[in-house]
């Protein structure tokens, strides 16, 4: 529990990160409309400040979702294993500019083939 900043806390800052991108804000944009600076958002979204609870609702309302779908989409990152612990893949520092790439490709069928790629890759010695 003493790891500082908290992989949880990263992994929520990379679900919020990846929604911003999708929808095309800005980290001033998001931060405005959430009454912050763009420098906490980054904050946040590097996981170096944690995300209180009414901020958490402030950034799902900004981002024009439910906080539990903030929670959601940190487990559907692959941020939990079965133990509660975060899974290194998540932490490595490609993982978030990587998520972010792939939001912004709009054709399921081309997200797909690009995961494909990926975990080919990932084979490779």
């Amino acid at each position: 529990m003493g790891e500082w900043p908290d992989r949880l806390d990263q992994a929520l800052g990379l679900a919020i990160r990846v929604r911003r991108h999708a929808l095309g804000l800005s980290q001033s944009e998001l931060g405005e409309a959430i009454g912050v600076s763009f420098q906490q958002v980054q904050k946040y979204e590097r996981g170096s400040n944690r995300v209180s609870f009414s901020t958490m609702v402030r950034i799902a309302q900004a981002l024009g979702c439910s906080v539990a779908e903030l929670a959601t989409e940190v487990q559907e990152l692959g941020a939990m294993s079965t133990d509660g612990g975060m899974s290194e893949p998540l932490t490595q520092p490609e993982a978030g500019p990587m998520l972010e790439a792939l939001s912004q490709i709009r054709s399921a069928a081309v997200r797909k083939a690009v995961l494909e790629l990926a975990r080919q890759l990932g084979r490779v010695p």
